[in-house]
């Protein structure tokens, strides 16, 4: 066996459960952490002129950043989102607390984002505290496929009050204003921010009042995806005091909802967005209360429970997100492998040692076999038996390659040939001394 064969072997052994290994743990990697995420993703919204576009347009930029392309697709509001996200046709989307029908499956919640309160404007002189009051008056609730109008409806019928008797008119918000103003209905419904252009023109309007409903209390314990807000007089416009009063309204959460099979990694990526864009909160909320797990209608993603929780990891926070999913897939690898490689290496040092051991064993048969065959040799044939001996101990000293460890027994094993080879030489001479063997 020549020195470079020897040398494939001892690599063959000490390579093929390293191999072995890194196979198993890219299986069980792969099993677990799946494919790359995509890098596109689309996200439904309201209006181009409300709040959830807008911030789809932050969120857009922060997905920039990280290599990520995300498009927006306006729409009338929550429940076409709801039903876009459904059919499979966006990733993501804002939906508003109270529009989430019963039943719903397959869709969670990555955590709850802002407060949007809703305005129940009235004409002045209405005289209405309670929307149990509402029946036989002319509503304009909001149009068809908004969360308004979702979340109008089911306060309404909370109420006793339906269509039945009463005028709903499916009015966006810029018609229900005009026709408030106007006169056309009584009481408008609006989810607006605080800030928003349409809310403090009616807040400054003296033939609009704002409802106050004295029981907003118990529907904040009756919904989790509701609170009570309070509006602090001048809190919108301090120069014209706007309110001009103390406000209390009704104020649900807006949520951002993906489908239950989106990418593990998909969902990181979002709420890190989300965190930029939100954590700073606003007029209604405190910095660092959104994102948050509370307010939520649907199930809260496992996921986003751990980022919520625990924040990004330290991979997400060192390197950019595209690379720190790579060196995280990485670590899965590694890991099981690394794992698997102990007790395969535990296997090879007993193999690798009784490969050495055969090998010096071999050349003690040959000798015990030698041995054996000199006790009854003639002198010639003690000669070519010599001459055996000295070949096996060359090959012993210039062929058996061993580990320094095994230098020891490489000695031995010489030194024993040597012996034998000293009484050969020692029983040839007697023999070719005596009579019988001259003659």
């Amino acid at each position: 066996m020549t020195r470079l064969r020897q040398r494939w072997i001892q690599l063959a052994l000490i390579g093929a459960p390293v191999v072995l290994a890194l196979a198993i743990g890219v299986l069980i990697s792969n099993r677990f952490a799946g494919p790359l995420p995509p890098r596109r993703l689309v996200i439904s919204t309201g209006p181009v002129d409300g709040a959830y576009y807008r911030y789809a347009l932050e969120y857009r930029r922060a997905l920039a950043q990280q290599g990520f392309t995300l498009e927006i697709r306006p729409g009338p509001g929550s429940m076409a989102t709801l039903q876009k996200l459904m059919a499979g046709e966006v990733d993501v989307g804002f939906v508003q607390g109270g529009t989430v029908p019963e039943g719903v499956t397959g869709l969670t919640a990555l955590g709850s984002l802002f407060y949007e309160p809703l305005w129940i404007f009235h004409r002045k002189g209405l005289g209405v505290t309670s929307l149990s009051e509402l029946h036989g008056r002319r509503l304009a609730v909001g149009e068809e496929g908004s969360g308004t109008r979702a979340l109008v409806l089911r306060l309404l019928t909370d109420n006793g009050v339906t269509e039945d008797g009463t005028f709903i008119l499916p009015l966006g918000n810029v018609e229900a204003e005009h026709a408030l103003t106007g006169g056309q209905v009584d009481v408008a419904f609006f989810v607006l921010a605080p800030r928003a252009a349409l809310v403090q023109r009616l807040l400054s309007n003296p033939q609009i009042e704002l409802m106050m409903e004295r029981r907003l209390p118990a529907y904040a314990g009756h919904y989790q995806f509701m609170e009570t807000l309070r509006i602090s007089e001048g809190a919108l416009d301090m120069a014209r005091n706007i309110p001009r009063e103390d406000r209390t309204v009704f104020g649900v959460t807006a949520a951002l909802v993906v489908s239950a099979s989106i990418h593990p990694d998909l969902v990181r990526l979002l709420l890190d967005a989300a965190d930029r864009v939100h954590r700073k909160g606003g007029l209604l909320e405190r910095a660092g209360q959104f994102p948050s797990e509370a307010n939520l209608e649907l199930p809260l993603n496992e996921q986003a429970r751990r980022y919520l929780r625990s924040g990004p990891s330290w991979l997400e926070r060192t390197f950019p997100f595209w690379l720190a999913g790579l060196l995280d897939r990485t670590v899965l690898v590694i890991l099981p492998a690394v794992t698997l490689l102990f007790p395969l290496l535990g296997w090879l040092r007993p193999t690798v040692e009784n490969m050495y051991r055969r090998r010096i064993a071999r050349r003690y048969v040959v000798l015990r076999e030698s041995e054996e065959r000199g006790e009854t040799l003639s002198a010639e044939e003690l000669k070519t038996e010599i001459d055996r001996l000295r070949v096996l101990r060359r090959q012993v000293i210039d062929e058996t390659e061993v580990p320094l460890k095994y230098s020891g027994e490489i000695f031995h094993l010489t030194m024993h040939i040597d012996l034998l080879l000293e009484r050969f030489e020692r029983r040839r001479r007697e023999l070719l001394e005596s009579p019988v063997g001259r003659a």
